[in-house]
């Protein structure tokens, strides 16, 4: 088989997903603290992105665009998500519950995501979601199952999470663009949008691996009530 530039970058991206998100699924098998292998799965977040950026650094051909505060990026992120015609998938992996910001453009964002869903019964709006066994993030899923579970269209799982350091956080929409977002100290974030079938591929590769290892958010649910 000819290798070309392209067929090995694709090769690396399928090792580096799997591998990152298989290697959290043995270590959690064998006992090892969950605070071990997230940061690893957060990496492999980053290697791609830096990956996608470096690739267009060279090419010139991957469009992107920064956010400099909470506010402007999820003013775009939701404006984008307004033209999604098939599916969004979100992550939210912080110490905090939502919105996390205090600004009125992130309160909007999470209620728009429902609203959403709610007015396009045909379309997916998923969501993975980083929590404990207990805490402020256990109790706001508790209330948000109770609150959304009869939305057939927006599903959540939930994956170990320990801070005390946000995670890398994304929005995928349809098939054309990712937003990234990285927190800062206090109510600081900045973000990048990006605007190529190669990066949202990526992207779309990795959310799936993550979502397959990640549990069902009305058995987390229940599984922390019995606790």
């Amino acid at each position: 088989m000819k290798w070309t530039f392209k067929g090995v970058e694709d090769w690396l991206f399928r090792v580096l997903l799997i591998g990152a998100v298989g290697s959290s699924i043995v270590l959690d098998a064998v006992g090892v603290n969950v605070k071990w292998y997230i940061p690893a799965i957060f990496a492999a977040l980053y290697l791609i992105y830096q990956t996608l950026i470096s690739t267009r650094d060279r090419s010139g051909s991957l469009e992107t665009t920064f956010y400099s505060s909470n506010s402007e990026f999820y003013a775009s992120t939701q404006r984008r998500m307004q033209s999604a015609q098939r599916h969004i998938w979100v992550t939210y992996v912080r110490t905090v519950p939502p919105p996390g910001f205090e600004s009125a453009e992130a309160s909007s964002y999470f209620k728009y995501g429902l609203e959403w869903a709610k007015k396009n019964p045909d379309r997916e709006l998923r969501r993975i979601v980083g929590a404990g066994e207990r805490g402020a993030m256990t109790d706001w899923l508790v209330h948000h199952y109770a609150e959304t579970k009869d939305i057939k269209n927006y599903a959540v799982r939930v994956s170990p999470f320990d801070g005390p350091v946000d995670g890398i956080n994304f929005a995928i929409i349809d098939d054309r663009a990712v937003f990234i977002a990285l927190s800062g100290e206090g109510n600081r974030l900045t973000g990048h949008s990006l605007d190529t079938p190669e990066a949202v591929h990526a992207f779309r590769e990795y959310f799936l691996q993550w979502w397959d290892g990640a549990e069902r958010l009305e058995t987390y649910v229940a599984r922390v009530r019995q606790a």
